[in-house]
């Protein structure tokens, strides 16, 4: 086994073993506690997935699936656990119901000043010239 997977599950048992502590016999107030655990879990889900992606071998699109289900998995452990899960999903829903509402209304006709669009166009026909020749319309 190389020394860097050997170094890992070293850093592996240690962060479970600071986990076990904190959560049973060290007193803590409860964001110390929380903010500790969640920053502990971020780092055995970062060596987990280390180990994974080094010394398991697959596919590269397998190992691209596994890594974003593993990053968006510890993106919600984490919001859940500092109490923003609950405000990102009403956000959400709140954006997703506008979106819909939006799409349901039916566009209003513009005006009929807004209609006219007014186009100008420069263009040079002969290079020699030194004045450029320009033509306004409607488009």
């Amino acid at each position: 086994m190389p020394m860097i997977a050997l170094t890992s599950v070293l850093a592996l048992v240690l962060a479970g073993l600071v986990l076990y502590l904190i959560n049973t016999r060290i007193p803590m107030p409860g964001n110390i506690q929380t903010l500790v655990n969640v920053v502990l879990a971020l780092i055995i889900v970062g060596v987990v997935l280390f180990l994974i992606n080094t010394y398991i071998p697959m596919a590269g699109s397998i190992k691209a699936i596994l890594n974003i289900v593993v990053v968006l998995a510890t993106c919600v452990k984490v919001l859940q656990a500092v109490g923003l899960w609950d405000d990102v999903v009403g956000f959400w829903n709140r954006m997703r119901h506008k979106a819909s509402d939006a799409m349901d209304k039916p566009a209003p006709e513009p005006e009929e000043h807004e209609r006219v669009v007014k186009t100008t166009r420069v263009e040079i026909v002969n290079p020699k010239e030194t004045e450029p020749r320009i033509h306004t319309g409607r488009a």
